[in-house]
């Protein structure tokens, strides 16, 4: 940003000083007299149109597509009476070169410069005003002008481009600072999720351990404790009693052991479940956006809460990779996920706003995509543009029904 400003106060000097020196050139240093004596009061007037017309230009980004045209124009109203052997001509065109290289984009740049050098070749030639005849220059001086004007309209754009590419890397960089910060703060948010999450399980785990115990081996470990006590008593005095009590104590220390190893096997087996189907989507959509900052918005349609583990896993994949995508090539600060079941087809569309692309890189994410649509039998398909980029994929149902 410092040095677009800097570029900016060296390009207001420029013009201001090159108005100034145009000024003092054609009052002090005149190359025809007469025509001077005739034109001074006209050249005085359109250079402060003229000049107006380049103020403007900072004040009206929305018409200097206008502003251009009309600065042409004027440097052609200008320029014209002296023709181009009068150094005020070639100032007027390093000035108009420089802020079509300034404020255009590259590509209309190109045009607008090309429009002023064929200007400064019609200078060359002879010409009549007010009722005077305008003599022509040699053709090589013509060529000297024309190609000294050439590259330095070159120089300009080369500097235009340079820092149009920084700016779009300044961009870049603190695009990638931004998710960079993002990520950390989203880590260590997660880490403290974390670690809530598992101090809560723990504890909770515990809990429901204790009362298993509590529930079998607690109240089976009581008969058997109040048991061979009363075995203890009743081994002198009815020996027969004695061996029953005891039987029945281990009796029960089986049924306990039992109890315990059918509690230890429901304990292993009860696993978390994964999120599948719309509801993996969801929580992929919930954790990017938090995570990035980018807003996901997900249209289900009518489409079921799960496809089946396959087409549920392609889907997953179509919609991470193109999320992935929009943030991190395309730059996007919003996207919009759409499901739909047409006619036993599932309709995947994508759309972001991001800086878009006209071309396509298989590279090894959309590589993959793709590879997973096309086993699934379905198509992918990609809709580049100006204003963004969208990810288009139809998946067969099979047996699925509509809705």
């Amino acid at each position: 940003m410092e040095a677009k400003k800097y570029l900016s106060l060296v390009f207001y000097f420029f013009l201001f000083t090159h108005y100034l020196l145009v000024y003092v050139l054609f009052v002090a240093f005149p190359v025809d007299d007469a025509i001077h004596h005739i034109f001074d009061w006209h050249f005085y007037l359109l250079l402060i149109f003229s000049f107006c017309a380049s103020t403007l230009l900072t004040f009206l980004p929305g018409y200097r597509s206008g502003l251009l045209l009309l600065r042409i124009a004027l440097f052609f109203l200008l320029t014209y009476p002296l023709g181009l052997t009068d150094g005020v001509s070639i100032l007027l065109a390093l000035v108009l070169i420089s802020e079509i290289a300034f404020y255009l984009p590259l590509s209309a740049a190109g045009i607008y410069i090309l429009a002023t050098l064929s200007v400064v070749f019609f200078l060359g030639g002879e010409g009549s005003v007010f009722g005077m005849l305008r003599g022509a220059v040699s053709s090589e001086n013509r060529l000297v002008v024309l190609t000294g004007l050439l590259f330095y309209a070159l120089s300009t754009l080369l500097v235009r481009w340079y820092f149009e590419k920084n700016k779009n890397l300044e961009k870049k960089l603190q695009h990638l600072n931004t998710v960079i910060s993002q990520l950390s703060h989203a880590n260590l948010d997660f880490q403290r999720y974390v670690h809530s999450v598992e101090y809560s399980a723990v504890n909770g785990e515990r809990r429901r351990i204790s009362r298993e115990i509590h529930d079998t081996v607690g109240y089976s470990l009581t008969n058997i404790i109040m048991t061979l006590e009363a075995a203890k008593e009743l081994i002198r005095r009815d020996a027969e009693r004695a061996n029953e009590a005891l039987d029945h104590s281990l009796l029960e220390a089986r049924h306990c052991l039992e109890e315990t190893r059918q509690s230890m096997r429901k304990m292993r087996s009860q696993e978390l479940q994964e999120a599948v189907g719309l509801q993996a989507i969801a929580h992929l959509a919930r954790s990017f956006s938090e995570a990035t900052g980018m807003e996901i918005k997900v249209e289900y349609g009518n489409a079921p809460d799960s496809f089946g583990g396959e087409l549920d896993l392609v889907l997953f994949r179509i919609v991470q990779e193109g999320i992935t995508n929009a943030f991190r090539h395309g730059m996007a600060s919003q996207v919009r996920i759409t499901l739909w079941i047409e006619a036993r087809y599932l309709y995947i569309t994508i759309s972001d706003n991001g800086k878009g692309s006209t071309e396509i890189v298989d590279g090894v994410g959309i590589s993959g995509m793709r590879e997973r649509v096309e086993a699934a039998g379905g198509q992918l398909s990609f809709l580049p543009g100006p204003d963004g980029f969208k990810v288009r994929s139809v998946l067969p149902l099979g047996g699925t029904e509509e809705g």
